[in-house]
């Protein structure tokens, strides 16, 4: 998001600066930055400095004790002891960042930033509209109250109504609590989170500030993702001559050592091993897949335990079962081009990105009905020119049906199948609609913002 929305909106005539830390992959990367500024600032332990750094519209926030890591938020699945220090320096250096730019609005996203809001308020800075995105409510940025010195904040904004849960410091709470306009990444979410059922805590408080919460649905990097152009394929295709999409098909049961066969469904997975994304479900579920003469490709890392699952039973169905642990960004575009079928069966799903990307290149998804999976897929069966296949619950049997639904259209429906892979291929799941809604509610905060102030 922080990478295509900015350019969809400066298309749309937004001036629109990216305000990040320094990170050390950052620094390592050779890119050129030119140095803007030094800045300070009070903090818990004492006048902090930074470096501002700047290459094109991007600022960086450089301070090599918080971020000259070789990662960014954990390591070794640890989160770093200090990332409430870390993110509280970072967010009060934004808010002198933003007063130098002079700039109208600051949106912020995730707990990592949403003490921006919270250190204008205690500063008392007036006539800059805050937005904030929650891009999962389950992370919350959650810390020991022994810690609030740290933050340099007023002492009675620890409290129920501000920054307190249960006797801790939530930072996300911060940032719903302060900004002007908080949204979520799709408008199923933004509505799912004021249930106790998906809001983590937070529901209630969500429900109470409904009239400033909406939903916006992400779109995708089309350039980055562009069958069309992508050099990471070995086959590039388009909706008009898609014969370069069974290349890519071969290409990925080669590169797994799968049976090559045309007439195999194949199904893909890019994800993160961890129970929201129901690696679980899809553990479950792949004999039966494979009884039922399915291939499947499973790109990812995460939870040690489903790692440990999935080696094996790759080693168990060599021919029908491939596996990377790992992340390897040309496979992520091997995988999307060369899957005829996308799993994608979340528990709870803010946006999602790979069911969009799945689309876009001809695969066609299978997904749960939740957020953003509902706001971006018709499934079959739901209305006019269907991309998809609903899973009609978050349990392996139902994840079954609908692989079994798959196999029956790929094996008997080929007219069905090539046109929900044309439907899911002219959809836009481009950076353009979702950038003229932020555009306007940029807009209206502003001019709201304004009357305000008369």
């Amino acid at each position: 998001m922080s990478g295509a929305l900015p350019v969809a909106l400066r298309e749309l005539g937004v001036q629109c600066d990216v305000v990040m830390p320094c990170y050390g992959h950052v620094k390592a990367s050779g890119r050129k930055m030119e140095k803007v500024t030094e800045i300070f600032f009070p903090m818990g332990g004492g006048i902090a400095q930074a470096t501002i750094l700047r290459h094109g519209e991007v600022y960086f926030i450089d301070n090599d004790e918080h971020f000259g890591r070789g990662e960014l938020y954990a390591y070794a699945s640890m989160d770093f002891p200090d990332n409430l220090e870390r993110f509280a320096f970072f967010s009060r250096a934004c808010v002198e960042l933003i007063r130098f730019l002079e700039a109208d609005i600051v949106h912020c996203n995730d707990w990592q930033t949403a003490l921006i809001p919270a250190y204008m308020n205690a500063l008392e800075i007036q006539g800059i509209v805050t937005v904030f995105t929650i891009h999962n409510l389950a992370y919350q940025g959650l810390f020991d109250v022994s810690l609030w010195p740290i933050l340099f904040l007023p002492w009675e904004f620890f409290n129920p109504s501000c920054m307190e849960y249960y006797g801790r410091i939530n930072v996300m709470k911060t940032g719903i609590v302060f900004s002007d306009m908080i949204n979520t990444v799709s408008l199923t979410y933004a509505q799912e989170i004021q249930r106790p059922e998906y809001g983590v805590g937070l529901d209630g408080l969500l429900r109470s500030v409904s009239y400033k919460l909406t939903g916006i649905t992400n779109g995708i990097d089309i350039k980055v993702w562009d069958p069309g152009q992508d050099s990471f394929i070995p086959s590039p295709y388009r909706l008009e001559d898609l014969r370069g999409k069974a290349d890519c098909k071969e290409a990925l049961q080669k590169r797994f050592s799968l049976d090559v066969r045309a007439d195999i469904p194949l199904f893909g997975l890019i994800s993160r091993l961890v129970e929201q994304k129901g690696v679980d479900l899809v553990l479950n579920i792949i004999p039966e897949m494979i009884r039922e003469g399915c291939q499947i490709v499973i790109l990812g890392n995460g939870d040690a335990g489903y790692e440990e699952l999935l080696r094996g039973l790759a080693g168990v169905f060599p021919e029908r079962c491939g596996v990377f642990i790992g992340f390897d960004e040309v496979l992520a575009h091997a995988i999307e081009a060369g899957s005829d079928f996308f799993l994608m069966p979340s528990r709870f799903e803010p946006c999602g990105l790979n069911q969009m990307i799945s689309m876009h290149y001809g695969s066609i998804p299978i997904v749960t009905p939740v957020g953003g999976l509902m706001d971006t897929v018709r499934a079959l069966g739901e209305g006019e020119k269907p991309c998809g296949i609903r899973v009609l619950g978050t349990d392996s049997r139902s994840l079954l049906d609908a692989v079994r639904k798959a196999v029956r259209i790929f094996w008997t429906k080929p007219k069905l199948m090539a046109e929900m892979k044309k439907n899911a291929m002219k959809k836009d799941v481009s950076w353009t609609g979702p950038a003229k809604q932020y555009f306007d509610m940029y807009r209206k905060q502003k001019d709201l913002k304004e009357s305000r102030r008369f």
